[in-house]
């Protein structure tokens, strides 16, 4: 046996237990589930309620645990950095695997090389939202007045390069109207100024925005979505609603660290997919206003491509920054 021979034997004798264990006894401890964002956000409340269903299936602890911070990058390049051994998960949304390769140039991970897909879970509907005061009831009657006062409207949003920010330069983009963007800290005090009509408009996600179309406090002109939302199919689509080619909405995924073995894949994959379907969660999802969309890790990767692809084109033709 030469010198190189047997430097390789001994490689793959240290490789051998931990294909083992991620092959074989895969898992034998607690797994951790990353949420880029605070508690109460979609791939927080998704992860949670899956979480005791993973237990059940795999037959160890899942823990959830948030980490937020710099637009879920905080979150994003530590799993990136995990081990890729099963154990540590990324719950995540459009926000760190679409929306931030095209917003931030120094980003420290890259979501196909540093992610394996696992499965899409839930998809949350955004909702194009106006105060009643303003007069219009419908998605044509907001563009009339948007072109009659050119340069004298704004949209809110929670923030530079949210989806909610994102949406509202898409329309912007689609419709060809002059609007001015105001970002706030969060969808909670834009939707009170917009309540208040100190904004025109602004999208949100639907569930945070039911409570206001149902009491009269907004008016609800249309969804972003390909299909009217299961939750309030009285609400046209805004293609529908003759924006063409609109499409927005928030969801939800889950992801293992890029190079984990394809049986451990395989496996969460099943689970999830199990998870995801049991009446608790099915039922919740309901309540809340989600729409169950589980997929192939195939298809995650592909989905998380195209929405990349249109994300990064709006960034570019609205010249927006994470500065800005």
């Amino acid at each position: 046996m030469t010198a190189l021979t047997r430097r390789s034997a001994l490689a793959v004798a240290a490789l051998a237990p931990f294909a083992a264990q991620a092959q074989g006894a895969w898992p034998t401890g607690p797994i951790r589930i990353l949420i880029p964002f605070a508690p109460g956000g979609v791939p927080d409340i998704v992860a949670r309620l899956v979480a005791p269903h993973l237990h059940k299936g795999l037959g160890q602890p899942v823990l959830v645990e948030n980490r937020p911070g710099a637009g879920g990058a905080i979150a994003a390049e530590a799993v990136a950095r995990s081990t890729p051994d099963g154990y540590t998960l990324f719950m995540t949304t459009v926000s760190t695997q679409a929306i931030a390769p095209g917003l931030r140039p120094d980003l420290r991970y890259d979501p196909d090389r540093d992610f394996a897909p696992i499965s899409l879970i839930a998809r949350v509907p955004l909702v194009l939202l106006v105060p009643p005061a303003l007069g219009v009831r419908d998605v044509k009657g907001l563009l009339d007045l948007l072109r009659r006062e050119p340069g004298r409207h704004a949209f809110a949003s929670s923030g530079v390069g949210a989806p909610l920010h994102l949406a509202g330069e898409l329309f912007r983009q689609l419709a060809g109207v002059d609007v001015t963007h105001v970002p706030y800290r969060g969808s909670s005090p834009a939707l009170t100024d917009l309540v208040a009509g100190r904004v025109t408009f602004m999208f949100d996600a639907l569930p945070p925005a039911v409570p206001f179309i149902a009491d009269g406090r907004l008016t609800a002109l249309g969804v972003g979505t390909l299909e009217r939302a299961r939750a309030r199919p009285e609400i046209p689509t805004m293609q529908e609603a003759g924006i063409e080619g609109f499409e927005a909405y928030t969801w939800a995924a889950l992801y293992a660290p890029g190079g984990t073995p394809a049986p451990i894949i395989a496996r969460l994959h099943t689970e999830v997919a199990k998870a995801a379907r049991q009446p608790d969660v099915t039922e919740r999802m309901r309540e809340l206003g989600y729409e169950l969309v589980v997929s192939t890790p195939a298809e995650l990767a592909a989905f998380q491509r195209r929405e990349r692809a249109k994300w990064a084109e709006v960034i570019k033709r609205g010249n927006i920054t994470a500065e800005n």
